[in-house]
């Protein structure tokens, strides 16, 4: 009986419940900021930042619009 219990758990950890994802639009998604206060926050303390991640919004609206 127990070796049927650990036989059934194996299978069941084996065969997982996680999806694969095999594209960039099933995980990525654009970093929205709360105010414009953010924004004027990260331009004067870290415009390198703010340059990535305008740059990742950019790439993600180009690559997934229509998806």
């Amino acid at each position: 009986m127990r070796s049927m219990l650990i036989l059934t758990s194996l299978t069941a950890l084996a065969s997982g419940c996680a999806k694969i994802n095999d594209s960039y639009c099933d995980i990525a998604s654009p970093l929205y900021f709360d105010t414009s206060v953010t924004i004027q926050w990260l331009s004067e303390h870290d415009p390198s930042l703010l340059r990535e991640i305008v740059i990742h919004n950019e790439q993600v609206q180009g690559l997934c619009a229509g998806y």
